[in-house]
């Protein structure tokens, strides 16, 4: 045995292999070389035969030669060669010019060995192929394992696009239902998350006859992480919790600051304004943890909560989550009047434009102060709308809006 015929018998496995020879003695000699190199072997004495065959069979090869009577294998390879899954092929003929070589490749042969040939040429051009075949088949076998994973990442992330859907839902369930509030007060929202999930949360409800508790949360962050956290947070704010109740809300703020947990110690903490209405005075008691300050909306100006009383450092406490041991204090505000009271994340100011730079509050004030006329639900849109645009309606960051409007606005606005 030759070094070439060593190599090609311990190099590859069997296969099947078709000849295609119109001479009885050279399609023997071809046959009895492949069978002797341990592969299955088949072989047709007419281009007719061997397209009837590989309409019912597959083959990894075929070998033909070029001139055969009716059919030549020029022509075989055309049509081996627009079949799903063509074998390679190998074309043999005594036309060794350019020319030739050109037209027999050109017809969709993958080699062409001149005639005559010497076996151990054949073995190893033989080797060749089926080296590539090897080498294709391998590949599609990685081809499917890769697309059996693409079809499970389709699925997974089907079914991550179901649950974050779902669970959407369920955060815009926490959101306020009803804008009818008691007294003839009115809440309006807004709520623009920048991803399928949000990391604000926000809510207004009638902890009794008199009283209007309410709350803005914002979890640094967001997306899912953020998400999770604020879902968690918000449940502590339950309505049902006992100190809106009591109306002791400086302690309901200590507890969730000392349970605050950061699991994956990515230095998250959250902001959060809270605060209790008495819609009977009109007086507002605030606990403000690192929140942006609430904006007062009068029929005069909107002001910055913060601003309107110098001496009162209680609205600069610092967020949920920074120190545990830290004790927050609440401040007492009285709303004039025809006045509302405007809770909102710093996702409606701290929007960028890629030519002007920050939104700021000096703008959002501003934009307040030239709409404060408008309808509740109209000024939000217009404060939400501004933003979009100033973002160039790329959305960066969760956008919270919640205005409560005493009885005597909601009546002024009527009036209007």
């Amino acid at each position: 045995m030759s070094l070439a015929q060593h190599k090609f018998t311990h190099s590859t496995q069997q296969h099947r292999i078709l000849v295609v020879e119109d001479c009885d003695s050279e399609r023997l000699l071809l046959t009895n070389l492949l069978r002797s190199l341990n592969h299955q072997v088949i072989s047709c004495a007419n281009p007719y035969d061997a397209i009837n065959y590989l309409k019912h069979n597959h083959v990894e090869m075929v070998i033909t030669d070029w001139m055969m009577p009716n059919i030549s294998g020029v022509e075989l390879c055309k049509t081996i060669k627009s079949s799903a899954n063509p074998p390679y092929t190998i074309l043999l003929t005594s036309k060794n010019q350019n020319d030739n070589i050109i037209e027999g490749l050109a017809s969709g042969a993958d080699d062409f060995i001149a005639k005559p040939f010497h076996s151990g040429v054949l073995q190893v051009r033989v080797l060749a192929g089926l080296r590539i075949i090897e080498m294709q088949q391998q590949l599609s076998l990685k081809n499917q394992a890769l697309n059996l994973l693409l079809a499970q990442e389709q699925q997974y992330s089907k079914n991550l696009k179901q649950d974050l859907h779902i669970a959407a839902e369920l955060q815009q369930a926490l959101l306020p239902k009803n804008n009818l509030l008691s007294q003839g007060w009115r809440v309006n929202t807004r709520f623009k998350p920048a991803q399928d999930l949000a990391g604000d949360l926000f809510q207004c409800f009638e902890i009794d006859e008199q009283r209007i508790g309410f709350y803005l949360l914002d979890v640094s962050g967001h997306g899912t992480a953020a998400s999770m956290l604020s879902f968690n947070l918000a449940h502590c704010l339950s309505p049902t919790h006992n100190a809106w109740q009591s109306g002791d809300i400086c302690s309901l703020v200590n507890q969730i600051n000392h349970q605050f947990e950061d699991p994956q110690q990515t230095g998250r903490f959250a902001t959060l304004l809270l605060g209790i209405i008495n819609t009977c005075t009109s007086q507002i008691e605030l606990v403000n943890a690192g929140h942006p300050s609430p904006i007062l909306v009068t029929e005069e100006a909107a002001s910055l909560v913060s601003q309107l009383d110098t001496n009162n450092n209680s609205n600069q406490q610092l967020p949920i989550g920074i120190d545990h041991q830290y004790q927050y204090q609440s401040y007492s505000l009285d709303l004039p009047p025809a006045s509302q009271l405007l809770l909102y994340s710093d996702g409606i100011y701290e929007c960028r434009n890629s030519k002007y730079g920050y939104f700021g509050q000096q703008k959002l004030l501003k934009n307040i102060n030239e709409a404060r006329q408008l309808p509740a639900e109209q000024l939000l849109h217009f404060l939400t709308y501004s933003a979009e645009l100033w973002q160039e309606k790329t959305a960066q960051d969760d956008i919270s809006l919640m205005l409560i409007s005493s009885a005597s606005s909601v009546q002024s606005s009527r009036q209007h």
